[in-house]
């Protein structure tokens, strides 16, 4: 028995030894050029043969030989080769054979069409390509069909570039996504507190006059939303909901995901530009009577306008969206959805925001990190569902910036950058909160720290995202630097159980809210027993 062991462990060794050692692949850029198209395309190369220079400079522009359908197994003298780079795809023999077989013929390279992505197929020892000095290379089908549309005649050239780690698109989504939190929750602090002052006077009011009654329309809109811990799950749940839904079907719901996106667009442009518009005097615009029956409406062209242009610029997107300068558009609309959402949605007390942030923080961990082992492709869902898989078509509902920079294997790596609304939205809410406290309550303390903080914990979530060269879930970061600085300040300075619990009468400062009176008998702030609105 022992003998056996011994007998199929040295035929394992020599198999071993016989094989050679497999030859590595590293990225590199393919440029092809025809009369009137140029491109960059990504490829893969075996290193250890001919040497692939590192700057573009230095290398030299081949003719670019379509033979996909030759088979290289076999010398073909007739062939046109000498002088020229080869696309094929793999055949029968080894590539290393077919490579051999062009280079006998005068070939200067060759690249291979790998489907589907498949590159781990093509395999190469330094045994079997002791005798070849070409370049071998592989590019995807989808590259190989790019440039047979390029015409007939199409020159390339090879080159192995160092990677450039730095990603300004990186850089240009930081700033996108603190503009519009500061933004948003600055507005979301005004509206909260202007609000809280006219509920004051209107609470001074009813306790020193007899209620009057009703002349008009009054406005319901209250300071904040109520809501409580059971609402929060119930929507946490409806995510993971939607999310799974789009998973399954999403070439049927990015659709719906479209429309809704484009109203919302509509709704969150008019919205963000209305205050600008009616600041505009009334004597520059026109108005004029809508007769309907025995009523008549007065329509105000600044609004005609301001309607006109938001559903102009949402259906423009709609035409472009497939077009690689669409994310411009896209994200001047994601801001105004965002700012729009931060302004209307003013949660009342810490404790609502602490909820909502931390089922958030393990929903995203789950659907990033954890649904890779429950999938049968080992697919994370939140990646999946976010560049839309193999779907021509992708969720609006992101921040999106192309690549640009200075490194030429961006084709390889780094098309565009993605920030999710939620990523922007969730801290948010937190952050609006913190300047409503700050308004209400006269300090100037943590809307400034939640906004530095919100900004270092984007920069730790990109810098996760080049050490583990992974999708990260952006939560799973930008939780814990929002949600402890103004809870462990709070604790430090005493104000932890107003923060938690919301506030059950506010008496905003006499410089603050003028129209509200500071007496004796009622203190400037009280925190609630209870959170008010649960």
């Amino acid at each position: 028995m022992m003998w056996t062991w011994i007998i199929i462990f040295f035929a394992y060794f020599v198999t071993i030894l016989e094989l050679g050692n497999a030859l590595p692949k590293e990225f590199g850029v393919l440029v092809a050029e025809s009369s009137s198209e140029k491109e960059n395309f990504c490829m893969v190369y075996f290193k250890g043969l001919s040497v692939v220079p590192e700057e573009k400079s230095k290398a030299e522009f081949h003719i670019l030989k379509d033979d996909t359908e030759v088979d290289w197994c076999y010398d073909h003298p007739e062939s046109e080769s000498r002088g020229k780079i080869v696309l094929l795809y793999k055949s029968n023999c080894t590539i290393a054979d077919q490579a051999r077989n062009i280079q006998d013929q005068g070939g200067k390279g060759v690249v291979f069409i790998s489907p589907n992505q498949r590159v781990d197929q093509f395999q190469m020892n330094d045994t079997d390509a002791e005798d070849i000095n070409i370049t071998v290379s592989i590019i995807s089908e989808k590259s190989a069909e790019r440039l047979k549309k390029m015409g007939s005649t199409v020159t390339v050239l090879l080159f192995a570039p160092y990677i450039v780690n730095f990603d300004f698109s990186l850089l240009a989504i930081w700033v996108i996504a603190m503009i519009t939190v500061i933004a948003g929750s600055y507005w979301s602090g005004i509206i909260r507190f202007e609000i809280y002052c006219k509920e004051m006077s209107s609470l001074r009011e009813s306790e020193t006059e007899p209620p009057k009654r009703a002349t008009g329309k009054a406005n319901t809109e209250g300071s904040v939303i109520n809501v409580s811990p059971y609402y929060v799950g119930f929507f946490v749940m409806c995510m993971g909901a939607m999310l799974m839904l789009l998973y399954f079907f999403f070439d049927y719901l990015v659709y719906l995901i479209i429309a809704v996106f484009v109203l919302a667009s509509i709704l969150s442009v008019h919205s963000c530009l209305e205050p600008l518009v009616l600041k505009i005097p009334g004597r520059f615009c026109r108005f004029f009577d809508l007769k309907c029956g025995n009523t008549s409406y007065k329509i105000d062209l600044r609004q005609v306008s301001l309607i006109a242009f938001s559903m102009a610029i949402s259906i423009c997107w709609v035409v472009i969206r497939k077009q690689k300068y669409a994310w411009i558009l896209q994200d001047i609309l994601g801001v105004a959805f965002c700012i729009n959402m931060l302004k209307s949605i003013r949660l009342p007390s810490l404790k609502i925001c602490t909820v909502l942030l931390v089922l958030l923080f393990f929903y995203d961990i789950f659907f990033v990190f954890i649904t890779p082992f429950l999938t049968m492709k080992g697919q994370s869902i939140m990646e999946e569902v976010a560049t839309g898989g193999k779907s021509e078509e992708m969720l609006p509902m992101v921040l999106r910036v192309d690549y640009f920079g200075f490194d030429p294997l961006a084709v390889c790596f780094r098309q565009y950058s993605l920030l999710g609304f939620g990523d922007i939205l969730v801290p948010g809410l937190l952050i609006s909160y913190c300047h409503g406290y700050d308004l209400i309550t006269n300090k100037k303390l943590y809307f400034p720290v939640t906004i530095v903080a919100y900004g270092v914990g984007l920069l730790v979530t990109f810098v996760g995202l080049f050490l583990m060269s992974a999708a990260q879930p952006a939560l799973l970061y930008l939780v814990p630097s929002t949600l402890l600085p103004p809870t462990i300040i709070g604790w430090c300075r005493h104000e932890l159980s107003t923060l938690w619990t919301g506030f059950k009468v506010i008496r905003p400062e006499v410089t603050q809210c003028p129209d509200v009176q500071v007496t004796a008998d009622n203190p400037q702030y009280e925190a609630a027993d209870e959170p008010p609105i649960l």
